[in-house]
C-alpha cells in the first residue's frame, strides 16, 4: 500500500512539475514578446518631463521676429499663397492651407528657454478650430505639442429672434475674423502657464504641420512673457478720486465676443429675479452653461465707465453642476490679465444662483478704469486641478497599457483558478500598480484639500487606489480581478471627463464704486409660490413639442421630426431666417420620439403630417407601397436632387420603378485600428480580407481579439463579403430572394467562419475594447469616430481610421464595396401641399443647407454631434481632419446599398437565425442558407400577394 501510495504521490508531482514548467514557458515566451515588442506611453515625452529637463536654463529678454512670408520650405499641398489685403499697411503674410506643412529658420544668441507666439488670421474655413502640429529641428519636442489649438472669433449675428408666441430664439453665431497673436499653450489646459522651449545657440527650424482648417501667419515671435505682478504690486493708492453711486449691469446674454459658437445666449427660468424674465415665453437671459466648460473657451463683453477711478467687479452666476470642484476662470481686462491673482477665480458649488465682488478674504480686488469703453474676458482654466488631471490621466494611460499587458497573457476571459505568474512574465507589474496607487491616493488628497472632506471625486480614486494595492499584495489573483480592473479603468477614464467640465451660468456682470451693495439675487418664499403658479397654469395652454414660429395649418406645411429638441430648434430656425422669408411657405415643426406617432397618424388621417423628416429608411418602401408616400421621382427636378447623393443612395428607398424617399442621413462602415498596439506589434492595417485573416491571427497570439462590428450579428460584415463577390440579396425584379446562390453561400460561409474558425466573440461592447486595447483593429459605422474623439481623452492621438479590407480583383484593384444606413424624408401623399412640401424637401436637402445644419448642430451641442449627412457636398464642409475625411470620402465612393422589398424586414431575421444555427448550433452554412432563404421567399410571396403583386414563377 505504502509503494502505491509513493508512486501516486510521484505521478502527482511529475504532472505538476511539468504543467509548472510549459505554463512558465509560456509566460517566459509571451512575456520576451512582450519586452520586445510593447512600450508604454509614459511621462518620459510629456511637456512635464520636458521642462523639468530645462528648469533652471536662463529665459532671455530678447525677441526673435520672423515674418510669415520668410519661410525656408513648405510642401506642395499646403496651397501657400502670399497675400496682401489683410493687413492695414498692405505688406505680406502667408495662407497655409489644411494639408502639408510650411517651415522657418531662425538664429538664436542667448540659450535658455522662449515662448512661441504666433500671429494669426482665421480665414474661412469651415467653422471649426485650427489645429496644427509643431515640429522643432525636424522632431516633436513633446506629445502635447502634437495639436495646436487657434480658435475662430464668434459674435452674435444679430439680435435674438422672436417666434410669433412672443419666444426668443438664440440669434445665428457667425465668425468675426480678427488678426490675433496667440502664445502656443496646452489646448487641453493641462497646463496652466504657455509652453517653454528650450533653444541652444545657433541655427534651428520651426515646422507647422497642418492638421485641420486653413490660416493666414503674419509672424512667429520667440520672446518671454512678461511675470503676472502680484495685487498688492499693483493695488491702487489713495491718489485716485473716490467714486460713489457707480453701478453698470453687463447682461451676460450681450456677449460681444466669444471662442466658440457654442456660447450664445440661453435661457434660464428657474429664477424670476433673472434679468429678463417672463414665466411663459423664452426669454434669452444667461449666458455660459455646460456648453461653457472646457479649457481655452472664452466670452467677452465690452462695458463703458463715466469717471476715472477705483471700479469693483461683481458676477452674478451659478455653478449648480461640480459639488466637490469650483469652475474656475482667468478674468482679462482690455485683453490682459492684470494681476496674479484673477488668473484663477473659483466659482463654488451652489444650487441657487449667486453674486460675489471679485476679491480676497478681506476685501474686494479695484481697477483701475479709464472713462470711456474697456472689454472683460472670462476663459476657463483648470490652474487649480490641472496637474491632477494630467496625473490621473497618466494614471489611466498607465493602467490600460498594462491591462493589455496582462491580457495579452491571459486572455480577456482567463482562468480564474490558474497561476499566469505575472509578476515574473511582467517584470514591472508590481511597480507600476503600486506607482499608480500611489499616484491616486495622493490626487484623491489634494482634491479634498480643494473641495472638502466631502468632495465625491476622490472616491473614484480611492477606489481604483485599493484595488491596484490589493493586485500588488496578491498578484495570483488579478485573474480573477480583471473584470472588475477593466471596469475600474472605464471609471477612471469617466472621471477624467467628467471633472474636466467646468460649467458656468452667468447673469450679469456689475462694475461699480466701492460703495456699491451685493443686490438681491434670489427670490423670497412669496416669489416662488407666485411663480410656480403662474407656471402651472401656463403648461395647460402651451404646447412644447411645437418649435418656433407656429402658422395657422391651412398656411403652412406640417413637418414632423424625429429629432432631439436641440436638433430641431436649429432646423426651424434655418427655416424661419431662410426658407420661409425666400419662398413665402410657412413651416409649422413637430417632434416625434417613435414613428409609431406617425403610423397612427397616417393610418387614422387624423392631423397626418406634410414631410417627415430623419424617420427609419425601412418606412419608405413600407409606407409607399400601401400608398401612404408621394413617389418623388415624378416631382419636377428629381435628378437633379438625385445627384446630390452617392451613386447607389437611393437604392433603399425605390421599388417597382417609383422612388418614395430620399436620404438624409447615411452611415457606412469604415475599420479603426489603435495605431500604438498596432506600430509595437509591428502590424500593417490590412488591405484585404486575406491579410486581415493573418493579422487575426498574429493578434490573437497576443490574446487580442479583431472586433467584426460593433457587438451581436453584424450584417455589415456579411454585406461587405457579399458585395465585394458581386453578389446580391434579391432579383432585378424584387421577387426572389437570392442569397442562396454561389456568392451568397460563399460570403455567408466566410462570414460565419469568422466565428466559428477564428473565434471572434460575438459579444462586447467595441467602444470600451478598443478604448483598452484588447480589440486594437475593428470595424465599425463611422459615426464611432466621433465617440472615441469626444469620450475616450486617453487614447486620443493613438488610433486612426482606414479603409475596410477587399477583395483583391483580377486588374490588381480592390473592391472595398460596403452597404450603408441611414434616415430618410418622405413626403405623405395625403398632403394637400405636395408642391410646397417638395420645394421644402428640394431647400432641406440642398449642400449649403446641409452643411449648415451640420456646422450649427455642432455649434450647439459640440463636437460629438457631428452630423453625418447623406449629402456627398456637404460633408466636404463639415470640419473633419483633412487626412481623416481623405479616408472617408474614399469608403464612400465603394457605398453599394441593399434595396427593400415588401418581406424584406424578414430577410435579416432569417439571416441572423441562419448565422446562429451555424455559429451556434454548428449546422452546415449552405443547408442553413439555403433552409432560411425559402422562408425568406415565403414572405416575400405572402406580401406581394397581400398587394396585388405579381408573384415570381417557380
Amino acid at each position: 500500500m505504502k509503494k502505491v501510495i509513493k508512486t501516486f504521490l510521484k505521478v502527482v508531482t511529475f504532472i505538476f512539475i511539468v504543467n509548472f514548467l510549459f505554463s512558465f514557458s509560456f509566460a517566459q515566451n509571451q512575456s520576451s514578446k512582450l519586452n520586445i515588442i510593447f512600450e508604454l506611453i509614459s511621462r518620459e515625452n510629456s511637456y512635464e518631463t520636458y521642462i523639468s529637463k530645462y528648469i533652471d536654463k536662463p529665459r532671455p529678454k530678447s525677441v526673435i521676429i520672423i515674418p510669415g512670408v520668410k519661410y525656408s520650405s513648405f510642401s506642395k499641398d499646403l496651397n501657400l499663397k502670399v497675400l496682401t489685403d489683410l493687413t492695414s499697411d498692405k505688406h505680406p503674410v502667408i495662407f497655409t492651407g489644411e494639408n502639408g506643412y510650411i517651415e522657418w529658420t531662425f538664429n538664436i544668441k542667448e540659450e535658455g528657454l522662449y515662448n512661441i507666439a504666433v500671429k494669426y488670421f482665421p480665414v474661412k474655413g469651415k467653422n471649426s478650430s485650427i489645429e496644427r502640429e509643431l515640429i522643432i529641428d525636424g522632431k516633436r519636442p513633446f506629445n502635447e505639442a502634437r495639436i495646436l489649438r487657434f480658435e475662430r472669433i464668434w459674435k452674435d449675428g444679430g439680435p435674438a429672434f422672436k417666434d410669433n408666441r412672443g419666444n426668443e430664439l438664440r440669434p445665428i453665431q457667425v465668425e468675426n475674423p480678427i488678426w490675433v497673436e496667440k502664445i502656443l499653450e496646452d489646448p487641453d489646459g493641462l497646463y496652466a502657464d504657455p509652453f517653454l522651449f528650450y533653444f541652444s545657440p545657433g541655427k534651428h527650424t520651426i515646422r507647422f504641420v497642418s492638421v485641420k482648417e486653413p490660416m493666414v501667419i503674419d509672424y512667429i515671435k520667440i520672446f518671454n512673457e512678461e511675470r503676472k505682478p502680484k495685487y498688492e504690486e499693483v493695488s491702487p493708492k489713495n491718489e485716485y478720486k473716490k467714486l460713489s453711486g457707480i453701478f453698470i449691469k453687463v447682461q451676460g446674454e450681450n456677449a460681444t465676443l466669444k471662442s466658440e459658437p457654442t456660447l450664445y445666449p440661453i435661457s434660464d427660468r428657474s429664477n424670476p429675479l433673472n434679468e429678463p424674465y417672463d414665466p411663459r415665453r423664452k426669454v434669452l437671459n444667461i449666458i455660459g452653461g455646460y456648453n461653457w466648460r472646457s479649457a481655452g473657451q472664452w466670452i467677452e463683453w465690452r462695458f463703458n465707465v463715466p469717471e476715472d477711478g477705483l471700479y469693483k467687479i461683481g458676477i452674478k452666476y451659478r455653478q449648480n453642476a461640480n459639488p466637490g470642484i469650483p469652475s474656475e476662470r482667468t478674468l482679462y481686462i482690455d485683453g490682459k490679465i492684470p494681476f496674479e491673482e484673477v488668473k484663477n477665480i473659483k466659482f463654488k458649488y451652489n444650487t441657487q444662483w449667486q453674486f460675489s465682488y471679485l476679491g480676497n478674504d478681506k476685501d474686494p480686488y479695484l481697477f483701475y478704469l479709464k472713462k470711456g469703453e474697456h472689454t472683460l474676458r472670462l476663459k476657463v482654466t483648470y490652474e487649480s486641478i490641472a496637474d491632477i488631471i494630467r496625473n490621473v490621466l497618466q494614471c489611466s494611460i498607465d493602467l490600460s497599457q498594462l491591462y493589455t499587458k496582462i491580457v495579452m497573457i491571459t486572455s480577456p476571459n482567463p482562468d480564474p483558478y490558474r497561476d499566469y505568474m505575472l509578476e515574473q512574465n511582467i517584470p514591472d507589474l508590481i511597480d507600476t500598480l503600486l506607482k499608480n496607487a500611489k499616484i491616486l491616493r495622493e490626487n484623491a488628497e489634494k482634491i479634498r484639500k480643494i473641495g472638502g472632506e466631502k468632495a465625491s471625486e476622490a472616491a473614484t480614486l480611492e477606489t481604483v487606489a485599493i484595488q491596484l494595492e490589493g493586485m500588488a499584495r496578491e498578484p495570483e489573483t488579478i485573474a480573477q480581478r480583471l473584470q472588475r480592473y477593466r471596469d475600474n479603468l472605464s471609471s477612471l477614464s469617466a472621471w477624467v471627463l467628467t471633472i474636466r467640465e467646468q460649467p458656468l451660468d452667468i447673469d450679469y456682470i456689475v462694475i461699480a464704486s466701492q460703495d456699491a451693495q451685493v443686490p438681491r439675487i434670489n427670490p423670497n418664499i412669496f416669489e416662488r409660490v407666485i411663480d410656480a403658479t403662474k407656471k402651472f397654469f401656463i403648461s395647460f395652454i402651451e404646447d412644447y413639442n411645437l418649435i418656433g414660429t407656429i402658422y395657422e395649418k391651412d398656411k403652412a406645411i406640417n413637418v414632423w421630426v424625429q429629432m432631439g429638441r436641440d436638433q430641431a430648434e436649429t432646423l426651424k430656425m434655418l427655416i424661419d431666417t431662410e426658407f420661409t422669408p425666400k419662398t413665402g411657405i410657412g413651416v409649422n415643426i413637430n417632434i416625434i420620439t417613435t414613428e409609431a406617432a406617425l403610423l397612427f397618424s397616417v393610418a387614422s388621417k387624423e392631423n397626418p403630417p406634410d414631410v417627415a423628416l430623419n424617420v427609419p429608411r425601412g418606412l419608405a418602401v413600407d409606407y409607399g407601397i400601401r400608398g401612404a408616400l408621394v413617389d418623388v421621382s415624378k416631382l419636377p427636378g428629381f435628378e437633379e436632387v438625385k445627384k446630390r447623393f452617392a451613386k447607389y443612395a437611393l437604392v433603399p428607398y425605390g421599388f417597382g420603378g417609383k422612388v418614395y424617399g430620399l436620404p438624409m442621413t447615411q452611415d457606412f462602415p469604415i475599420m479603426f485600428y489603435r495605431a500604438d498596439i498596432l506600430g509595437r506589434l509591428n502590424i500593417e492595417i490590412p488591405d484585404t480580407w486575406d491579410e486581415l485573416y493573418k493579422t487575426i491571427a498574429k493578434l490573437q497570439s497576443y490574446n487580442l481579439q479583431f472586433a467584426a462590428g460593433t457587438g451581436g450579428t453584424s450584417f455589415d460584415i456579411f454585406n461587405m463579403l457579399l458585395l465585394q463577390r458581386g453578389g446580391k440579396y434579391y432579383t432585378e425584379d424584387g421577387k426572389r430572394c437570392v442569397l442562396n446562390n454561389e456568392e451568397g453561400v460563399d460570403a455567408f460561409r466566410e462570414w460565419t467562419n469568422l466565428y466559428v474558425l477564428y473565434g471572434i466573440p460575438l459579444y462586447y461592447d467595441f467602444f470600451n475594447r478598443f478604448r483598452t486595447g484588447e480589440m486594437p483593429l475593428g470595424i465599425g459605422p463611422y459615426t464611432m469616430y466621433n465617440q472615441f474623439k469626444v469620450a475616450a481623452p486617453e487614447i486620443s492621438g493613438l488610433w486612426g481610421i482606414a479603409p475596410v479590407p477587399g477583395r483583391r480583383k483580377s486588374d490588381g484593384s480592390i473592391d472595398r464595396s460596403v452597404a450603408g444606413g441611414g434616415n430618410a424624408v418622405l413626403i405623405f401623399a395625403q398632403s394637400k401641399k405636395i408642391p410646397e412640401a417638395w420645394e421644402f424637401v428640394k431647400w432641406w436637402l440642398s449642400s449649403d443647407v446641409q452643411a449648415r445644419f451640420g456646422r450649427e448642430l455642432e455649434a450647439v451641442l459640440g463636437a460629438g454631434a457631428r452630423y453625418n449627412t447623406a449629402n456627398v457636398e456637404a460633408m466636404s464642409y463639415l470640419p473633419w481632419p483633412s487626412s481623416d475625411y481623405k479616408v472617408l470620402s474614399e469608403q464612400w465612393k465603394y457605398l453599394k446599398e441593399i434595396p427593400n422589398v415588401p418581406g424584406s424586414y424578414y430577410t435579416y431575421r432569417h439571416l441572423d437565425n441562419a448565422f446562429r444555427e451555424v455559429v451556434m448550433l454548428g449546422e452546415i452554412p449552405r443547408e442553413a442558407i439555403e433552409k432560411y432563404t425559402k422562408e425568406i421567399n415565403k414572405e416575400i410571396d405572402r406580401k406581394r400577394e397581400e398587394f396585388g403583386l405579381e408573384l415570381a414563377k417557380e
